[in-house]
């Protein structure tokens, strides 16, 4: 595997207003700023950027987890996900992080890098890692500004105009086409990269896979077109195994709770930064079921019984003795732990030679201590996801250049177990993953359903790609209970999309009003993004 120690960068900004006349240029230059810095000093933060900050992950977490039910038992999480109650400073939240900051320094690079062919990497670099960020936007929304967004400094529009998501995803496949041909590994080094170090052919497979995964979001929207990008990405060369895996490793550090710094944000907010051992967050018994009944052996990696003491005590196997079944160590989908009909008497265990007492709750599975290490990799794109999708097209009869869909889908299987070296995961049960490969051979007629589970099950530490996944594949069925209908804000369906930000009607109003009747009139959460069909 390929380890990437973290020189943190922190974000430089251009300065955004300059003067006519050229004899005032010197005094009026900020010597703090930069106008003309190294772009690779931008592209760490970018990448950085996307997941270090807990709070910002605390809503991630609400909307869309708690849509998801792989995460229940954290307050927002249950309470406004959970319920599907609205909540604007939860909506807005991927809008205001992105737009501001990561949208507007990684359209500064792409910009100032264009017409550079001596920096020919760190522009293609740049391009691949505009679509990443955003697909999240556009897959969260809807139609979002894409072609004016973040060009203020460039063409002075800063009232961007809402493109159609169709536009933007054409403009994906074709961004991520031309700047994976016109990487080169003779060209320009890349110096600060926290993905792959600067490998260029990895970075080739990256956006290749990247565009796999665009590709298949189509499959009800425009399916041919599915097919003809998909079969294109993959002959253009994507993940080949778990070494190509798109990931950045933090630092062991806490983040404040206000505001960024090097740890990965998502693990600090799972651990429950104010004190880890009242830490709410419960696995899902739907997920624990799915991942038993397939005889999943990362159901350790992902959750464990920890008692309450300074050290959080592994009690995982005492409990387990006691309740046979690691499904009985969860607690139900949108569910408080205090909910009626979830409580369960105490069980007794025994640490370091005494008897002690283990409230219900924590005889429910809390996330591992794996995940929420403050240094725990972020993953951003897994060589499993790449197999599964592999396994998708080839049972759709499309070119995936050899192998059918069981061989796709069960490398992409011992892939996913395989993938926690990099959590620091030093042996495997062979034994296990070999039950657990022989155990989930591809039914006839149960295919799609198996493939989209095990991305369900694969994803529970990317909400947006769950919950983008699930919408376009319909499966595996996501049950919203409705267990407080007088609370609920979406007729008791899974919502589609977020809304926009409520002050976008204010400072962007007649784009905001034109994407609006787009959409039917309404801002609403039920409202299916283009490429989400019945």
């Amino acid at each position: 595997m390929i380890m990437k120690k973290i020189n943190y960068i922190l974000p430089l900004f251009m300065l955004l207003i300059t003067f006519g006349c050229s004899d005032f240029d010197e005094l009026n230059m900020d010597p703090t700023k930069s106008t003309d810095m190294d772009p690779n000093l931008q592209i760490p933060t970018i990448q950085m950027r996307q997941t270090e900050n807990h709070q910002e992950w605390h809503r991630y977490l609400s909307y869309p987890t708690g849509f998801m039910n792989q995460w229940t038992g954290n307050w927002s999480t249950v309470e406004y996900g959970g319920h599907a109650k609205k909540y604007d400073n939860f909506m807005e939240q991927m809008w205001v992080s992105y737009y501001p900051i990561i949208i507007r320094d990684v359209v500064d690079v792409v910009q100032r890098t264009k017409d550079q062919p001596e920096l020919v990497n760190v522009h293609s670099i740049a391009r691949i890692l505009r679509v990443q960020c955003f697909l999240k936007l556009t897959d969260f929304y809807g139609d979002v500004p894409y072609f004016d967004a973040g060009m203020g400094y460039y063409n002075g529009v800063f009232k961007p105009k809402y493109d159609k998501q169709e536009d933007i995803y054409n403009d994906f496949f074709k961004e991520l086409e031309e700047a994976c041909t016109a990487l080169d590994p003779d060209a320009d080094l890349i110096t600060h990269d926290l993905y792959y170090n600067g490998n260029i052919e990895k970075w080739k497979k990256f956006g290749n896979s990247l565009r796999l995964r665009i590709a298949m979001r189509l499959i009800k929207a425009d399916p041919a077109k599915a097919r003809q990008q998909a079969e294109a990405a993959i002959a253009a060369g994507v993940f080949e195994s778990n070494d190509d895996i798109c990931f950045i490793k933090h630092e062991n550090f806490q983040n404040p709770s206000e505001g960024v710094g090097k740890g990965n944000g998502l693990a600090i907010r799972l651990s429950n930064p104010e004190d880890p051992t009242q830490n709410a967050f419960r696995l899902t018994t739907e997920l624990v079921k799915a991942m038993e009944d397939s005889k999943d052996p990362r159901i350790l990696y992902y959750g464990g019984c920890y008692y309450t003491d300074a050290n959080r005590t592994d009690i995982t196997a005492q409990v387990k003795e006691q309740l046979l079944l690691y499904q009985e160590m969860s607690l139900p989908a949108q569910s408080f732990s205090w909910d009626e009909g979830i409580w369960r008497a105490p069980i007794d265990v025994v640490i370091n030679g005494a008897t002690v007492a283990v409230e219900h709750n924590y005889q429910r599975l809390q996330p591992s201590k794996l995940i929420t290490a403050f240094d725990a990799p972020y993953l951003h794109m897994s060589y499993a996801e790449v197999k599964f999708l592999m396994a998708e097209a080839a049972f759709r009869g499309w070119n995936t250049g050899g192998g059918d869909a069981n061989t796709h889908f069960q490398e992409g299987l011992e892939a996913a177990v395989r993938q926690w070296s990099l959590f620091g995961v030093s042996e495997f049960d062979e034994q296990a993953i070999s039950d657990f490969k022989a155990f989930n051979t591809l039914t006839a007629g149960k295919e799609l359903l198996q493939i989209n589970t095990q991305l369900w099950v694969l994803h529970f530490m990317d909400p947006m790609e769950t919950w983008a996944n699930w919408r376009r594949s319909g499966m595996p069925a996501v049950t919203f209970y409705n267990r407080y209908p007088a609370e609920n804000q979406s007729n008791g369906q899974t919502p589609r999309r977020l809304q926009y930000p409520t002050e976008e009607q204010l400072k962007n109003k007649a784009n905001y009003d034109e994407a609006i009747t787009r959409m039917g009139g309404t801002d609403d959460w039920l409202t299916r993004v283009w490429w989400d069909k019945e």
